[in-house]
C-alpha cells in the first residue's frame, strides 16, 4: 500500500492522488496549486508551474486535454466577458519563421469561480522564484 502525505487540506491530498492518476501518473512530477471544477467532467487544474485542462472520460479514466507552462503566456491571463477567463501562450507547434500567438478561454460556471481561479493562478505565479 502506498502512503500519501500532505502538509495541506483533505481536498489537496485528494488532488494529489488526483493528479497521479491523469494518464498513469504522466504528470506527478508537478506540486498541485489549486484546481476547479468547469462542467461535470472537465477540471481546470494550477500547480507551481503549469495549468491544465483535464477530462473525465466516461470510464473514469483522466486525460490532460492541453497544459501551458507559466513561462508559456505571452500575456497576463484574464477575465473576460465575466466568467471566461483567457489564457494567451506561444504556439506550440512553431513554424519556420516565427512563433505564433495562442491561447484558450475556459468558460465557467459563475463569475465568481473565474475570479477565484484566476486570483489562484496569479498566487500560484507569484510563488515562482524571481530571477
Amino acid at each position: 500500500m502506498k502512503l500519501i502525505f500532505c502538509e495541506t487540506s483533505l481536498s489537496s491530498c485528494l488532488f494529489f492522488a488526483f493528479i497521479q492518476r491523469i494518464e498513469n501518473g504522466r504528470f506527478a512530477k508537478y506540486r498541485y496549486f489549486a484546481h476547479a471544477k468547469v462542467n461535470d467532467s472537465d477540471f481546470f487544474m494550477i500547480t507551481k508551474s503549469c495549468i491544465f485542462f483535464v477530462t473525465k472520460g466516461t470510464f473514469g479514466q483522466l486525460t490532460c486535454e492541453w497544459q501551458y507552462c507559466f513561462d508559456e503566456f505571452t500575456k497576463e491571463p484574464m477575465i473576460v466577458e465575466g466568467r471566461r477567463l483567457r489564457i494567451e501562450a506561444k504556439e506550440r507547434v512553431k513554424s519556420v519563421f516565427h512563433a505564433k500567438e495562442f491561447g484558450k478561454i475556459i468558460n465557467f460556471k459563475t463569475p465568481e469561480l473565474a475570479k477565484w481561479v484566476l486570483a489562484k493562478l496569479e498566487d500560484a505565479r507569484e510563488s515562482l522564484p524571481k530571477c
